[in-house]
Order: C-alpha cells, then structure tokens, then sequence
C-alpha cells in the first residue's frame, strides 16, 4: 500500500513548472497519471498536462500507453476531438524526471456531469451523439479505435460541442500485409485476454478479452446514447461480474419505459449499436451519424397539432372487460379518436380489423384463442399496433423496434397518451408533420417468432383464409415445401397457403422434432417412414402416407442423425 500511495502522490504543487508549463490546479486522476490544468508561458493560453511520473514512468507498458496516446491522438485534427501538442521529459534534480502530455485544455464539463442532472432534451442528445459519431468517422478512417467511449471522456464546451478526450486505451488497426515491424510498434496496448475500459461501456468482445476493431466503440457510444435518453445505464449491475453478465446476456429496457419523449427512430438506432453480435450492428460511424442526421432532421418541430389532426379509428382488443372500458375511457378524451370496435378474443379482432380497416388498434398480448402475436400475423402491415400487456418479459425488443408502443399494466392516463401521441406520428395523423420512422418492415411472421422467448418453440400456426382464420398444431404438420415467399402448410391430407419464408418457419418450429431435408422442405419426423435412393446421389425420403420429398446431401445428413438418436 506504502509503495502505491507514493506512485499516485501529487508530484506537482500548485506554481510549479514543468518545462514552460506553470500548474494552475490539480484537474483529477487519469489512467495514466495526474491531469493539471496549467499555463503555457510561451503561447499564453491554457493546456491540460498529463503528467506520468518517474517510477511510473519505468513500467514499459504504462510508458508504452502513454506514448500511443500521444502518437494516437496528435493524428487527429477533428473539431470534436482534443488536440495534443507535445510530449515532453520534465528533469526534476538528479532523481529523474516527468514524462508529460500537453493537449488542448477544454472547458466546460463532462457528460457524465450533465447527465447526472437528468435525461437530456432530444434535439441536444441527437446533436452530441451525432458530433461524437463523426469524430469517431474521422479516426476510424485513420485506422484508430477509442476502446473507452463513456461519458466522462466526452467534454461538454459552452457552446454546445462535444471533444472526445483521453485516447489512454486506443489501438491502431493493423491491416492485412503490414510488415512485422509496423505491426509490433500498433500492436493492442495490452496483452491477449486482459480486459481494459470501463466495464459498463464495453462491448461484448471487450469485455471477453477477444479481439477488437472500429464497432466496439459504436456499442460503447450506443451505451452513451442510451445514458443520455433515460438518465441510466442499460446494463448496470450490483457488482463488476454482474455487469458483465448483464452485458455479455441480457437484453436493455426499452427507452420508453424511462422517458416517454424517445422517438421510435431512436429506439432502433440504440438498439442497433447495442447489438451483442458486431456483425448485426452498425458497421461504420458513418451510417451511424447518417441515422442520427436524420432523426434530427425528421424530428424537428414535429409536434402535433389538435387543429390539423384528422379522425382515427382505433380497435380495443382486450379479453378483460375491465381493461377494454378503461382504454375506452381513455380514448374518450381525444376527440380526434373514433372507437370502431371492442373485441375480447384474436378471432373477433382479426375479423373485425378486416371489415373495419382501422389506423390503431390496442392489442393484449395473453387472450383465448388467439394470442397478440398470432392476431399479428394475420392483419396488415399498414394497421399501428400499441401492445397493451401486463407482461414486460415477452421479447422487449420486438415490440420496441416494430410496434407503436406498448401500455404494461397498470398504466396512468399520461403514459397512454405519450403513446398516442406515438401513433399520430406513425400514421400521419399530423397533416403538417413528417413521420419520424417509416412504419413497421419487419414481416408479422418475423416480429411473432422475435417475440417469442428463447427456447419456446411454435405450438401452433396460424394460416388467415380470406375471411376464415385456420389454426394448426404442430403435431399435426406433416410436412411444409416452400413456394417462394410463401409456404404450403400440409396437415391431414389439406394444404394451407401462408405468407412466410421456410427459413422463418424453420426457426421457430422445434429441431427435435422438424428438420429441414431440403432447401425446400421441411418435414415432420413422426411422418418419416423410410429414406430412398432416387438416382444418383440423390434421395427422397417417403412419408407414411406415401408423399415423396426431395432429400439434399445437408438433409440426408441430419435427418440421419436425428433418427439415429
């Protein structure tokens, strides 16, 4: 303890020199050593110095950061990122010397401060986002990685602009070629598997220790922005280990839940920075920057007006006649509402979504016959759906990116009408506004199988008939062949036609018990009764009731398995 008390002594007092640097005040604790505010006695103006002290200065891999940081960040000339002047060696008598920083001294203060005091508003949160987005354009065009994107790297000037400090943990992306020698002096600034950052604002790969490129930092900033919307952290836990469970395998709250104001649009841009996987994330700051441009551009001055509104008409789908009259009641007070029905199961709101052609309809999610999901698979893509649950575990996500909103019971009259608010906006209610988000693209059979939790498989397919809704259990599928973007459904000697891709289908049905024999068919392996050579290697397998279905080479092989098992 002695020894780490003396590494992080102060060792400049106020007054003091380093090089022509005059301290001013001690700022805070960096990660590479003490941050001052000081003046430059040649230029007079005012720098922060980062100042790494002798004994510390002897540790390779301290030095070797500190160093990066320097060559790192001097590359950048943006006007959202700090800019360093010099590295310099202070002497200090005959015992050694100071390694020191000089960088551009930035007023204002952290976002992290601003935070604190709450969400901030839209049009600000959108304009620091974007600011941050196109600095880190700028150096992952050059090749460099921040790795610890997080609000109290993010300075906040008077004037309303961004600079992004402290590049301690950033690494120069190597590309394919590079001779050994180039590739030792960018290597990672710590060895494989130790993980450096902040744990709450990494990325799932940073926190696994795993390689990384320029998409860790979109997460990190995705996390940023999340902070900024709601006041919170998406993934905060009682402990580090926690955190990074959270982190590594839970999905974040909705925006919505913490702050009613969010746009959709918003909501999808979080969501798409925040995804675990990198791949499906957003692959440059570029498109990034592009999506919140446009969400300030489509946002601006998009507030309703009483007076431009026209009639909506909106459908109540609820099996509990307490909930159906209070959203009535609710809807009551919006003179813009017409009310064209109330339904109390999935069939009477499927047929009378088809007769009434409603803007909105108010969908529960658990009812008798047919649950929400399944009454969303069956209307039109053009119908604004608002989720009224009392169940927040159903696939947050699904309804957050493709649904309105969704209503968790109990709900206050306010939060109901944030959500039609909401929904004005989608439909176009606003003749004098443009809509913020484009409606729902996800197809229904996608959004019912996303909504879905993890390992529940399908128990049965819904198939809508013209007028007519048939409802199939899974046992009694004996096989499915595709038929471009639609899918036969075979079940008891009938065929059903379906809007849906096999992929999807494949998806959501059980692997134990449905396996995919072709890239056109799917089969039931109850109904298996034998395979067949057909010619040459190829094969059909022959059900139990004499059809006969093309088997691939892929197919053969899990078919095989399964029934060998």
């Amino acid at each position: 303890m002695d020894n780490m008390d003396e590494s992080m002594a102060d060792p400049l007092a106020e007054g003091s020199s380093v090089a022509h640097y005059r301290v001013v005040s001690r700022l805070g604790e960096g990660g590479m050593g003490a941050v001052y505010l000081a003046h430059d006695t040649r230029l007079g103006r005012s720098v922060t110095l980062k100042v790494l002290p002798a004994n510390l200065a002897a540790d390779p891999e301290r030095m070797h950061r500190f160093v990066q940081e320097a060559r790192l960040a001097s590359a950048l000339t943006h006007p959202n990122v700090a800019y360093i002047y010099e590295i310099g060696e202070h002497k200090i008598g005959e015992e050694g010397g100071l390694r020191f920083l000089a960088m551009e001294y930035v007023e204002g203060e952290p976002l992290s401060v601003r935070i604190s005091r709450g969400p901030l508003p839209l049009s600000e949160l959108l304009s620091l986002g974007a600011q941050v987005a196109d600095a880190l354009d700028d150096a992952h065009s050059k090749g460099i990685v921040h790795r610890d994107i997080k609000p109290s790297n993010l300075m906040l000037t008077p004037r309303g602009y961004v600079k992004v400090l402290d590049f301690g943990l950033a690494k120069l992306e190597t590309t394919h070629g590079q001779d050994q020698t180039h590739h030792d002096e960018t290597q990672l600034i710590t060895n494989a598997g130790v993980v450096m950052g902040t744990v709450a604002y990494m990325s799932p790969e940073q926190a696994l220790g795993r390689a990384l490129d320029h998409r860790t930092d979109l997460f990190s900033l995705g996390v940023v922005l999340y902070e900024m919307a709601t006041g919170r952290l998406p993934f905060s836990g009682a402990t580090v280990s926690e955190t990074m469970a959270l982190l590594l395998h839970s999905q974040p709250e909705a925006l919505a839940r913490f702050n009613y104001d969010i746009p959709e649009g918003l909501e999808r841009v979080v969501r798409k920075c925040l995804e675990k996987d990198r791949e499906r994330r957003y692959q440059t700051a570029r498109e990034l920057l592009v999506d919140l441009k446009n969400l300030e551009r489509d946002t601006a001055g998009a507030g309703v007006t009483v007076a431009t509104r026209r009639k909506l008409g909106a459908i109540v789908v609820d099996d509990e006649e307490l909930a159906r009259a209070l959203l009535s009641e609710y809807l009551g007070s919006s003179p813009d509402i017409e009310i064209l029905a109330e339904c109390a199961n999935g069939f009477e709101a499927v047929k009378a979504i088809a007769e009434k052609k409603p803007d909105l309809v108010f969908l529960d999610v658990q009812m008798p016959k047919l649950n929400g999901f399944e009454v969303l698979e069956l209307i039109g893509r053009e119908v604004a759906v608002i989720f009224v649950t009392a169940f927040d575990e159903y696939a947050m996500r699904a309804f957050d990116e493709h649904a309105v909103d969704y209503l968790l019971k109990p709900f206050s009259l306010e939060r109901f009408q944030k959500a039609l608010e909401r929904a004005r906006r989608r439909v176009g209610a606003d003749s004098s506004a443009v809509p913020a988000v484009p409606p729902r693209t996800m197809p229904a059979t996608e959004l019912s199988r996303t909504a879905r939790p993890p390992q529940e498989y399908l128990q049965r397919i819904v198939v809508k008939d013209g007028a007519r809704v048939h409802i199939i259990p899974v046992e009694r599928l004996d096989y499915a062949e595709a038929q471009d973007d639609y899918v036969s459904l075979h079940s008891l000697g009938k065929a059903y036609l379906k809007e849906q891709t096999i992929s999807s289908l494949e998806a959501a049905l059980d692997p134990q018990r449905f396996v995919r024999i072709h890239r056109s068919a799917i089969v039931n392996l109850e109904r298996v009764e034998r395979i067949e050579p057909y010619a040459k290697d190829s094969r059909v397998a022959v059900l139990s009731d004499g059809v006969q279905l093309p088997v691939s080479r892929a197919g053969y092989e899990r078919l095989r398995g399964l029934l060998e098992s």
